[in-house]
C-alpha cells in the first residue's frame, strides 16, 4: 500500500472537502479523487458518502481513518529510524586476552583505528574463553590470543611475537627465598619453561600489569614483556635475570571462517603482518 494514498485519504476525510484535501497535499482536485477510487478498489468497498455540499466517512471509511494515522505515524518512524542509521558507522569489534593487549595490542590501537575510518572501532580486553565465545556467536569480529583455538571452525594466524623474560627488582634471583609472581602466559609456556613450572608461586594473575604492580610494591620477580618494562630496566627498577633466557610469545589474530565484515577482516590481517615484517 502506497502510504502517499492514506495521506490523501486522511486529507479528504479531515477537511470534507476535495477541493480544500487536494490544496493540503499539493495535488489536483482529479488527482485526488483517483486516489481515493484507488483505495476504494483496493479495499473493494466503498470509503466516502459524495453529498453535494458534503462528504462522509462510511463505516469502512471510519475504520480506514484510525489505522492511516497509526500506518502513517509508523511510516514516518521508521523512515526517521533508517535515515538515522544509515549514518551510523558499522562496528568492527576487537578483543584480546589481557596480556596480549599489555605486549602487544595497544601499541596497535592508533595503527587500527586510522586504519578503519569508516567504521566504529570497539575493543575489549577479556579471557580466552569469552572471546571463544563472542567470535562463535559473532558478537565479536577478532581476537588476539597467546594461544589458537584448536576448532575447524576458526581461523589462527601467528601475526607476531613478542619477548617476555624473568624480571626482578634485584639482579639476581634466589627461587628458595625470593617472591616469584607466576603470570599465565598460555599453555606452551609451561611446556616449554620448566625451571618457571618448578618454582613455587608467592602470588598467581592472569594479568602481566598486575604481576609488575605487585613485583613493584611488594618486591619479586615474573616473567614480564621485555617491552613493557623497557623504562624500568634503564632506571635500574627492574633487573632482568640473565641466567634464565627470554622467551618469545606469539601473538594469534583468530576469527570465524564464516566471519562478518571479512574485508575489514583481511585489511587487518595484512596490516598488522605487513609491519611485523617490516621490524
Amino acid at each position: 500500500m502506497d502510504v502517499k494514498l492514506l495521506k490523501t485519504f486522511v486529507a479528504v476525510a479531515e477537511n470534507k472537502h476535495f477541493g480544500k484535501a487536494a490544496e493540503q497535499v499539493f495535488l489536483t482536485q482529479a488527482a485526488v479523487s483517483a486516489r481515493i477510487k484507488q483505495l476504494e478498489e483496493a479495499y473493494k468497498t466503498q470509503l466516502l458518502i459524495r453529498d453535494k455540499n458534503n462528504l462522509k466517512l462510511t463505516a469502512a471509511g471510519e475504520a480506514l481513518l484510525l489505522h492511516s494515522y497509526i500506518l502513517i505515524d509508523q511510516f514516518e518512524a521508521s523512515k526517521s529510524a533508517v535515515s538515522m542509521a544509515s549514518k551510523q558507522k558499522l562496528s568492527f569489534q576487537i578483543a584480546a586476552t589481557p596480556n596480549i593487549w599489555d605486549a602487544y595490542f595497544q601499541t596497535k590501537l592508533i595503527d587500527v583505528t586510522n586504519l578503519f575510518k569508516e567504521n566504529v572501532v570497539s575493543t575489549e580486553i577479556s579471557t580466552r574463553e569469552s572471546i571463544q565465545r563472542k567470535l562463535d556467536d559473532k558478537s565479536l569480529n577478532v581476537g588476539f590470543l597467546a594461544d589458537p583455538i584448536k576448532d575447524d571452525e576458526f581461523i589462527n594466524i601467528e601475526i607476531g611475537r613478542f619477548e617476555i623474560a624473568l624480571t626482578g627488582t634485584k639482579p639476581e634471583f634466589d627461587p628458595l627465598t625470593d617472591n616469584y609472581v607466576y603470570v599465565d602466559w598460555g599453555i606452551k609456556f609451561i611446556k616449554e619453561n620448566t625451571f618457571a613450572y618448578k618454582l613455587t608461586p608467592s602470588f598467581k594473575t592472569s594479568t602481566a600489569s598486575i604481576a609488575l604492580e605487585w613485583v613493584l610494591s611488594q618486591g619479586g620477580f615474573a616473567y614480564l614483556p621485555v617491552n613493557s618494562v623497557q623504562n624500568l630496566l634503564e632506571n635500574q627498577q627492574l633487573f632482568t635475570i640473565t641466567s634464565q633466557e627470554k622467551l618469545t610469545r606469539p601473538i594469534y589474530m583468530v576469527y570465524k571462517k564464516n566471519a562478518s565484515q571479512r574485508e575489514c577482516v583481511e585489511t587487518l590481517t595484512l596490516c598488522l603482518t605487513s609491519h611485523e615484517h617490516e621490524r
